[in-house]
C-alpha cells in the first residue's frame, strides 16, 4: 500500500489536448508581442513635433464673432504649451490680435479651442494663424 502511494506522487500528469492547445495560443501571441515591440524598437525614428493650426468660423448667439481653432501635431513626439495667435488684418492693419494657449498636444493628434475676436471677421480683409511658441516635455 506504501508503494502504490509513491507510485501515484511521482506519476506525470498527462496533458490533454485542450491545455496543449491554449498553452500553444498564449506562446504564439506572446511571441507575436514580443517580437512587435523589437520591430519597433529597432525601427524607431527621433521626429520633432510638426505644429499647425486652422481656424474656422463658427458663430453662435453669445459670441457671434467666435473661431474654432484646430491645432494639428503630425510631428513625433508631444508639443506642450502650444501657442497659437490668431491676427485679423483689415486694410493692410492689424487691428485685432487673439491667443489661445494648448497645454498638451501629443504626437500624431489633434486638439480642439475656440476664440473670440472684438470685431467681427467678416469685416476684415484677413484672418491669419500662426503657432508663435511650444516646449518639447
Amino acid at each position: 500500500m506504501g508503494t502504490d502511494k509513491r507510485q501515484e506522487d511521482h506519476k506525470v500528469d498527462k496533458k490533454n489536448w485542450l491545455e496543449w492547445l491554449v498553452f500553444g495560443i498564449s506562446l504564439i501571441v506572446l511571441l507575436v508581442i514580443f517580437g512587435y515591440l523589437v520591430y519597433q524598437t529597432a525601427n524607431y525614428s527621433y521626429k520633432d513635433p510638426e505644429v499647425y493650426a486652422k481656424g474656422v468660423p463658427a458663430p453662435s448667439e453669445l459670441a457671434p464673432n467666435r473661431y474654432k481653432v484646430t491645432v494639428y501635431n503630425k510631428g513625433g513626439t508631444t508639443a506642450e504649451e502650444v501657442i497659437v495667435e490668431f491676427t485679423l488684418y483689415s486694410q493692410g492693419q492689424e487691428p485685432e490680435v487673439s491667443e489661445l494657449t494648448i497645454p498638451f498636444s501629443p504626437k500624431e493628434s489633434e486638439r480642439e479651442g475656440w476664440i473670440i475676436f472684438r470685431n467681427s471677421p467678416a469685416n476684415a480683409d484677413s484672418v491669419i494663424a500662426r503657432i508663435v511658441s511650444y516646449k518639447k516635455p
